[in-house]
């Protein structure tokens, strides 16, 4: 005798049709036929691969024209930077030929008598002051540069910033330096060390690694009184934690160059005193 069938569940049969039949009936039997492939759908494949042939052909034959105007172009900016560089280099040597000029015309003016003696005297201490004048003397050499590699470009993650060097400059003004460079740029009162971008910029000319300080002073008690000063402990922090270079070196004789003594911005007339 036949078990007699017992109906199935609603929900029981939702479920494996959820869980058994993954497309709708009419996707499926697509799906089994296949789409037919029709000579219109082919032609517009080839109208469209042409299309995209075209227009890559035509980039790269605008590149290609286009290459030899930029080329020219940058060749004139090379040009044209190399002859400012001439010319800048022209010009310093003229300053520096009028400036001494100048300075041989004062002095036979004023090394006369013992008052235009005392006058060159102050004005001489004045150029001092102001890094106008090229200036010799002994005093200390300080190097510093990131992990030893100065072959390594100057980067945002460098360890030595322009803080940094603002505090080691300012540190050797209070131990007593009379005149600093800072890799052959001599700083005036007016001098500032910035950073932009991966370089730091003195007086707005770039530097490169290492930085080179060359202080002229009383070289034993400049370097005594350094060794007391933030800029020592910082730089010895940094040696001793990220490998940074940090030597110190005494000099018999240092020669720092005379800066750009720029354009008066005030100047005031002297009044004779002798009535005329």
């Amino acid at each position: 005798m036949a078990e007699p069938q017992v109906p199935m569940d609603p929900a029981e049969k939702l479920a494996r049709r959820l869980l058994g039949d993954h497309l709708d009936p009419g996707y499926a039997q697509r799906a089994a036929q296949g789409r037919p492939s029709t000579r219109l759908d082919r032609v517009w494949m080839i109208a469209v691969l042409l299309v995209i042939g075209l227009i890559l052909g035509a980039a790269a034959a605008d590149a290609g024209s286009r290459a030899p105007a930029t080329e020219q172009t940058r060749r004139g900016l090379v040009g044209s930077v190399r002859g400012a560089q001439q010319d800048t280099d022209r010009l310093g040597h003229r300053a520096q030929e009028l400036g001494q000029a100048v300075e041989a015309a004062r002095r036979a003016a004023l090394d006369g008598d013992q008052t235009g003696a005392n006058a060159l005297a102050e004005l001489r201490r004045l150029q001092i002051d102001a890094g106008t004048i090229e200036v010799t003397g002994p005093g200390m050499r300080i190097t510093v540069d990131d992990k030893g590699d100065s072959r390594r470009p100057a980067t945002s993650t460098s360890t030595v910033l322009d803080g940094d060097l603002q505090v080691l400059v300012n540190s050797l003004w209070s131990a007593g330096a009379e005149a600093i460079s800072v890799n052959g740029i001599r700083l005036q009162p007016k001098s500032t060390i910035r950073q932009a971008g991966g370089a730091i910029l003195i007086d707005n000319r770039p530097v490169g690694r290492p930085y080179v300080v060359e202080a002229i002073g009383a070289a034993a008690e400049l370097h005594r009184r350094f060794l007391s000063t933030d800029a020592y402990g910082r730089f010895t922090a940094f040696s001793q934690l990220y490998g940074t270079v940090f030597t110190i070196a005494q000099a018999d004789e240092l020669r720092l160059p005379a800066g750009d003594p720029g354009r008066p911005r005030v100047a005031t007339p002297m009044t004779s005193t002798s009535g005329r």
